[in-house]
């Protein structure tokens, strides 16, 4: 089974809304992907105590990504977009070529500051709408 380097998993913006170029956010050092199945409960009394679900419920994806702040363009354009609290494009790539692309919320972003260290800054990315995976 082919194993594949964490540096490999990248996220980028869209640089120009809807213009369909995408470059990769200046700073990060680690992301996470999370893909959300919420299951709908539908166990009754005749479930014998077992549960029982529907595949129906709501589906999103959560992209975690924590980095060193940095002053290039595409960081910048993350920035403005959760100051004007703007769901704007983003495509994560990771695997062997596989590739995530959807529109995305960023619902939270925090900044650090250690004394012996880089500024760095954490944020977590909430899929809106339908992702197109491929």
């Amino acid at each position: 089974m082919a194993k594949y380097l964490g540096s490999a998993m990248l996220l980028q913006v869209e640089t120009t809304p809807g213009g369909g170029t995408y470059a990769t956010i200046g700073g990060s050092s680690s992301h996470t992907l999370t893909i959300n199945n919420e299951a709908v409960d539908v166990s009754d009394k005749d479930s014998s105590r077992w549960g029982e679900f529907l595949a129906a419920g709501n589906r999103s994806v959560v992209i975690s990504m924590t980095g060193f702040v940095s002053n290039n363009a595409n960081f910048a354009i993350m920035e403005t977009a959760v100051e004007a609290d703007t769901i704007i494009s983003y495509k994560l790539l990771y695997g062997d070529s596989k590739t995530i692309t959807s529109d995305f919320q960023i619902s939270s972003l925090e900044y650090t500051g250690e004394r012996n260290a880089g500024q760095g800054f954490s944020c977590t990315l909430t899929s809106s709408g339908t992702p197109t995976f491929a």
